[in-house]
């Protein structure tokens, strides 16, 4: 189910993109196909404010309206499970959200406190990366490099340091564009809750 736990140090592509994501209210910019010829940046675009992460509980990030949407749209009727992730590059508080059907997709959401969303651009990890927008933030998709129906996860920039990830891998194939479009969805909603608590 954890995306960033089927990554590792093995070298990546990362390339600016831009393209349709289905929420256009939240999110500017969203993902597009990577050009595997970019050279890597670990480039982030400012930020407009910092959103301190610290002490945040990452299922307090989705507020109660904010999952009857997603209960409605993606049937993540299963209540929100809090956990300690421990994939292969953070030990992280989680909130996991799934379904109590088939096809059985779930999507965590992420509070990383210990490095920030360009990690995901240095071309250090075996993932295509490109930079997106969210809500007026600076974020990053990412998938596993070369797949293209397997995985799509965003790390949004809000503070020096600190990220949050939305990580979505569905039991069943599915484009990656398409996952892409729900986790930046998920990533709006849960920075419109930040902006609240900060």
């Amino acid at each position: 189910m954890l995306a960033v736990g089927c990554t590792d140090s093995t070298g990546g592509v990362a390339t600016p993109g831009g393209g349709d994501s289905g929420n256009e209210s939240s999110v500017e910019n969203p993902s597009e196909v990577p050009s595997s010829n970019s050279a890597p940046t670990e480039e982030i675009p400012p930020r407009p404010r910092e959103l301190s992460l610290e002490g945040v509980k990452p299922c307090s990030l989705l507020t109660p309206t904010q999952l009857g949407q997603l209960r409605s749209q993606l049937q993540l009727d299963n209540p929100p499970r809090s956990y300690t992730s421990t994939d292969a590059h953070y030990k992280a508080p989680t909130c996991g959200l799934e379904q109590s059907r088939e096809p059985f997709d779930a999507i965590d959401l992420m509070v990383v406190t210990s490095e920030g969303a360009e990690s995901w651009l240095t071309g250090d990890r075996n993932v295509d990366a490109w930079l997106v927008s969210v809500g007026g933030f600076p974020a990053v998709d990412y998938k596993i490099k070369g797949s293209e129906d397997v995985e799509c996860v965003t790390a949004l920039d809000v503070a020096d340091g600190q990220q949050m990830i939305v990580d979505f891998i569905p039991l069943e194939r599915r484009d990656y564009k398409e996952l892409c479009q729900v986790t930046e969805q998920v990533a709006a909603m849960a920075l419109q809750t930040l902006q609240t608590l900060r």
